[in-house]
């Protein structure tokens, strides 16, 4: 009797989920005396999303409604995105300038276009699609206009074959000419996608100044990025705290995403997990460990409306040997220095701390492009208290950077870092 009800169970779920992937969404924009609005399904659709590959669960949690995959080679993604009622803006890759990818290779752009025809048409009606997202970033350090064909192909295609679902291309930043391309070229382009950081103060402004009259989405946003930020006197990146980075992502989020309800979808946080880009923890809401950041906390206030329940603890300044983050450290070998860190509780009882050295990364890659991460190295503590470590820096000359995370019971944590140079005989 048991096997003949889990078997009842069994093909009653397969018959539901059967039945899921069959119902295709029907996306919409639409123009009103107030603006631009996305329909899904008939229901007005405000994107409140994440680029993400995974930690889909807590986007759900935390109030968002949508994530953004940069390539169709993950279209599993789109799956696991149903199963927790999440829409997805799917990337279609196309073959950027500055990786060797070369336009006036007529046989390769062929066999390109060729091969994403076939991923649009086996995706075109999974459930959780959204939108089309025709490339990422081709535009950067690119000087080849003939990319702008290949998008346009692209999106005239889907418009033949997919009616339910716009198509969006992406850029880095926002200037002039890139805005004019696409208005010349692009005509089958329905959404502007902009990859904004620093810039997103100027974005909604600009955006208008550049003549784009389709409505846009900001498609990656959060702190300013490592291109964008100050170096020290020997080229080592300053990252601000994570606390600092918190309150900017919020206040982008309310000021320049929300303040912009005219002409903007909505927007996809950047980014929902880690990566190593000039450092493990710039961009990254969540840590190598899993761990989620108080920049998760940030997104469900801007999402909800409200903060969570329990939130995480907040590095908001770092300092060696009494200066700030921002100054040139120098130390001789083996030298004996003092660590510390003023952070916010938010009400957690028992914290816990980690240290971490690392060596100097002076990558020179940008848009994502593949960092790998350092080897973390070992180092003599001297003494730890609440809100500081007294530590021996290196015996030998180099570029470092120490790294201190704090986390409470769940888990929830935060982390800043601060360069270093070792100099001596």
């Amino acid at each position: 009797m048991m096997k003949f009800f889990i078997n009842i169970l069994i093909i009653s779920q397969v018959c539901f989920y059967s039945s899921v992937l069959s119902q295709t969404s029907k996306v919409t924009i639409s123009e009103t005396d107030s603006g631009f609005e996305l329909f899904r399904d008939n229901k007005p659709y405000y994107i409140k999303g994440a680029g993400a590959k995974n930690n889909f669960k807590k986007v759900k949690e935390s109030g968002g409604n949508s994530i953004r995959i940069w390539s169709s080679n993950k279209s599993k993604l789109l799956d696991s995105a149903l199963k927790y009622d999440l829409s997805v803006c799917l990337g279609l890759w196309v073959g950027q300038e500055r990786s060797g990818f070369n336009y006036n290779d007529e046989y390769k752009v062929k066999a390109q276009i060729e091969l994403l025809k076939k991923k649009i048409l086996k995706l075109k009606d999974h459930p959780s699609l959204l939108m089309w997202g025709i490339g990422n970033e081709v535009d950067l350090k690119y000087s080849n206009f003939k990319v702008w064909e290949t998008i346009e192909e692209i999106a005239k295609f889907i418009k033949k074959v997919d009616p339910n679902h716009p198509t969006m291309t992406v850029i880095a930043g926002l200037d002039p000419s890139k805005v004019f391309m696409i208005k010349k070229y692009c005509p089958s382009v329905d959404i502007l996608g902009i990859n904004v950081y620093g810039s997103i103060v100027n974005a909604n402004l600009n955006i208008r100044r550049y003549g784009w009259e389709k409505p846009y989405i900001v498609t990656e946003w959060g702190v300013n990025g490592p291109f964008e930020a100050k170096v020290n006197s020997w080229g080592a990146k300053i990252e601000p705290t994570n606390g600092i980075k918190a309150n900017q992502r919020l206040k982008r989020y309310k000021n320049f995403i929300e303040g912009d309800r005219e002409k903007c979808l909505g927007s996809y946080c950047f980014l929902w997990g880690q990566k190593q880009e000039s450092t493990a923890t710039w961009h990254g809401m969540y840590l190598s460990n899993g761990n989620p950041t108080e920049a998760v906390d940030v997104m469900e206030y801007c999402w909800k409306g409200q903060w969570p329940e329990k939130r995480a603890p907040s590095i908001m300044k770092i300092k060696l040997n009494g200066g700030n983050w921002q100054k040139n450290h120098v130390f001789i070998k083996n030298e004996e220095v003092n660590l510390e860190f003023i952070y916010n509780k938010n009400n957690n009882d028992s914290l816990y701390y980690d240290f971490q050295l690392y060596p100097e990364t002076f990558s020179t890659k940008g848009g994502g492009d593949y960092q790998k991460s350092p080897d973390k190295l070992e180092f003599n503590k001297v003494k730890q208290l609440e809100n500081s470590l007294t530590f021996n820096v290196p015996n030998k000359k180099g570029f470092y950077r120490m790294f201190v995370f704090i986390k409470n019971e769940i888990n929830q944590s935060s982390v800043a870092n601060i360069p270093f140079r070792v100099e001596g005989q």
